[in-house]
């Protein structure tokens, strides 16, 4: 062991340098990952997040019309992994590589272009698009009304059956038929007048509008929605910085097996705690997590402003501003904003997969001691970074900690 400690140095908790054997053994080779919320989106996920806005994007650029409904669903998505991560990492400090909101923006983006083109779309505006939606709601009140008028008329008595399928009856008395006749007639006019008039009153919308209507409600709703969890996501970054030396945990599978603490190549001391999931662990500080906690900060608020300036612009131009052929009116600076973000994710992702935290050296020395045993054992070990798989279990791990045996199986 290279490490100069003293026999009575502490090693772990009443456990003492001179504990241990003074030869030291070959630990297999193993990897070390975060443990549960401590590891950012994979960059593989973001890469596909990467596949589907780019083409919506560029569709929104050129024929908005034609990525309604694909930014629509990558709304939804955004909306349900935000609230989830939101509700299974309580949004602590340390878990923020999972909770935070850095790629709303370009959903953001997306409804705010569709609210603001739909409406500019239809002359009457909001008005129209809301006369849309009452034609639709008192067609379908009208035709219940229809149904259940008709319903009324068909049931008949036994008698009144007899009376009308009898044919005797109807050939041979002319008076029955009269009253039948009239009886019929008061029963119509009745049921018209009971009916509402809007058919006749209400004129009947564009092809389309309803659609068009419903598209914009469901935009408006989601980039509520969404403006809403970045600023909460906000909030909570502010609130988490003020919070100064918390940790994260980092586990290994070699860190199991009676294993008290760990020394590095640098002889950095740390104290392996109680099995998690499966494996040992340690805690280091949160030096990465305070970092992404300020760069949420000032990603979040630039987002903000992007979007601001973007329902300027849409609002201020009109379908036919062009600069160099290019049409002005479109979200460009949530569409620019949100692409570099993704790319940003994606590089970082893949520079954390490919090291190890700050304090841990590849080389470390593993220390266990089995309470039945007077001496303990030393073996010198190689600790990898976590790759893309260490980082997919740390990131779902905290995504999807709510889902409690769901998730983690009993």
């Amino acid at each position: 062991m290279s490490c100069p400690f003293e026999p009575d140095f502490e090693i772990a908790p009443n456990v003492t340098f001179s504990a241990f054997e003074k030869t030291r053994e070959e630990c297999p080779k193993t990897y070390l990952r975060s443990a549960s919320g401590g590891s950012m989106m994979p960059w593989l996920l973001v890469l596909f997040l990467l596949l589907f806005h780019l083409p919506s994007c560029i569709i929104r650029a050129v024929r908005w019309e034609s990525a309604q409904y694909l930014a629509l669903g990558l709304a939804v998505l955004a909306i349900a992994f935000t609230v989830q991560a939101y509700q299974s990492t309580a949004l602590k400090p340390s878990e923020v590589l999972v909770w935070m909101p850095l790629t709303l923006v370009l959903d953001a983006g997306a409804m705010l272009q569709m609210v603001v083109l739909i409406i500019e779309k239809h002359d009457g505006g909001v008005r129209e698009l809301w006369a849309a939606v009452q034609h639709m709601l008192s067609s379908a009140k009208h035709a219940v009304l229809v149904g259940l008028f008709s319903s009324k008329r068909a049931e008949r008595t036994p008698n009144e059956t007899q009376e009308t399928t009898d044919p005797l009856l109807v050939t041979s008395d002319p008076n029955h038929q009269e009253t039948r006749s009239a009886t019929q007639n008061i029963s119509d006019v009745e049921a018209q007048a009971s009916l509402p008039p809007f058919a006749e009153k209400q004129q009947t919308p564009a092809p389309g509008t309803l659609r068009y209507a419903i598209v914009a409600f469901f935009a408006f709703i989601f980039l509520l929605t969404l403006v809403v969890l970045q600023l909460y996501g906000l909030h909570a970054a502010v609130v988490g910085r003020r919070q100064k030396d918390f940790s994260v945990f980092w586990c290994s599978p070699s860190f199991r097996d009676f294993a008290v603490a760990i020394t590095t190549g640098n002889c950095e001391r740390y104290i392996v705690v109680d099995s998690i999931n499966g494996i040992g662990c340690i805690s280091l500080p949160a030096s990465q997590q305070s970092d992404w906690l300020l760069g949420t900060i000032i990603a979040l608020v630039t987002a903000l402003i992007c979007q601001l300036l973007d329902t300027v612009l849409l609002k201020c131009t009109d379908s036919e501003t062009r600069y160099r052929g290019v049409k002005v009116q479109r979200p460009w600076l949530t569409m620019f904003g949100g692409m570099v973000m993704l790319i940003i994710l994606i590089t970082t992702g893949v520079f954390n997969a490919s090291r190890l935290p700050t304090g841990v050296t590849e080389k470390v020395w593993i220390y266990r001691k089995e309470p039945s045993k007077a001496v303990g054992r030393v073996c010198h070990g190689i600790i990898t970074a976590p790759g893309l798989r260490g980082m997919l279990i740390g990131y779902l791990d905290g995504l999807f900690e709510s889902w409690g045996t769901v998730y983690y199986g009993k």
